[in-house]
């Protein structure tokens, strides 16, 4: 596993190619042969089923109500390198990171 800040690696967690290799044939065995038994499973269970929303799921779809309009405007402004940025905002938003790693 890697350091999170350094990104170093413990050479003694990192598996040897030569082991890597053979444990990747031997799933791709297993694999092929379950791969038809799931295909089929997966046919009969979409057959037989169906999906139901809940009355909570489907007042959030529909009050998911937003203004594309805007949205297109915020997206060209960003690609134009003219959307507004406030640097104090950014800046604060660094405060609580930089706790978490001073600690």
């Amino acid at each position: 596993m890697a350091d999170p800040i350094s990104g170093n690696f413990d050479k003694n967690q990192i598996p040897r190619l030569d082991q890597t290799t053979k444990a990747s044939a031997e799933n791709a065995e297993v694999n092929e042969s379950e791969t038809s038994v799931d295909s089929t499973r997966s046919n009969e269970i979409r057959d037989k089923s169906s999906v139901q929303i809940s009355p909570e799921a489907q007042k959030s779809i529909d009050l998911a109500v937003f203004d594309r309009e805007k949205v297109k405007q915020i997206k060209e402004a960003i690609e134009n390198n003219s959307y507004p940025l406030d640097n104090k905002k950014m800046a604060e938003s660094f405060v609580p990171l930089e706790r978490l790693i001073s600690d």
